[in-house]
This record gives C-alpha cells, structure tokens and sequence, in this order.
C-alpha cells in the first residue's frame, strides 16, 4: 500500500509540472484558450497513466522505499520519455506526410525540447523537495514511540 501510495504521489507531482509548464508556455506564446489548454494537456494526462502502468509493472523501480536520491532523477527521466513517446505516437496518426489537424495543434508544445528539459527540471526539483519533506516528517515523527530508559 506504501508502494502505491509513493507511485501516486509521485505521478501528480509530475504531471502538476508537466501541465505548469505547457500552460506557462502556451500562455507565454499567445492567447491560452480552455480548448487549446484542454488539447495540449492531453499528452502529459495520457503520460502520466502509461508513467502508473509502468511503475506499477516494474516493480524494482521503487526499490529505495522512499523518495530519495536515485528516484528523484529516474522517475522524471521516464517520465519525459513517455511525454515524447506519448506525443510521437499521437502526432504519427494515419500517413507520416500529413499534418496534424488544426484543432490539435497545441499538442506541437510538447515537440520542444525546451518544454520536455523545463518538465525534467522541474520534476527533479519537485521530487527532491518532496523527499526532503517526506524525510523531516518521518524524524519529526518517528514510527516507533518512545520507549522509556529502565535503569
């Protein structure tokens, strides 16, 4: 249950930066509609449930236990390779010469690589905040009580 819990904390966190950054962008860049707000956050949504099928099927990914040094640099790294995985397969749709559709050109966003290294970043940092939270908590609160010293 731990495991999961762990998977799913850290999905969020990096989808909630991965949907930061696109939004940032595209607002950066011109007029951030609700529609090209929806179409561009496609990828990251459809990201991160392929980033919970594969944590929950590899299951020595989360060996560590914790979030600490080694996860908080690989799970953004597969994550970013599912966000260009998941927007190569949705952009390749039908003959390889045509284009994507108007209405889903904002999914261009994540062809960047400066929006897939800005999402790796952020990840990482989030990640390693997250682990240092997570570690101050345990010794604030440690999981046995005090026992106390007998003479």
């Amino acid at each position: 249950m731990k495991r999961l819990g762990l998977i799913l904390q850290c999905c969020c966190v990096l989808l909630l930066c991965a949907g930061g950054a696109c939004l940032s962008h595209i607002w950066k860049n011109g007029p951030l509609t609700a529609e090209m707000a929806g179409v561009a956050l496609i990828v990251p949504t459809a990201s991160a449930l392929l980033f919970i099928c594969i944590s929950l099927g590899v299951s020595d990914l989360y060996a560590v236990g914790s979030l600490r040094f080694p996860l908080n640099l690989t799970l953004p790294a597969i994550y970013v390779g599912s966000l260009i995985l998941t927007m190569t397969l949705i952009t390749r749709v039908g003959l390889s010469i045509t284009r994507i559709p108007d209405n889903l050109a904002a999914i261009n966003v994540w062809a960047n690589g400066w929006m897939l290294g800005s999402t790796f970043v952020a990840g990482v940092l989030c990640l390693s905040v997250l682990g240092i939270l997570e570690h101050d908590h345990k010794i604030d609160k440690p999981d046995e009580p005090n026992q106390p010293v007998s003479e």
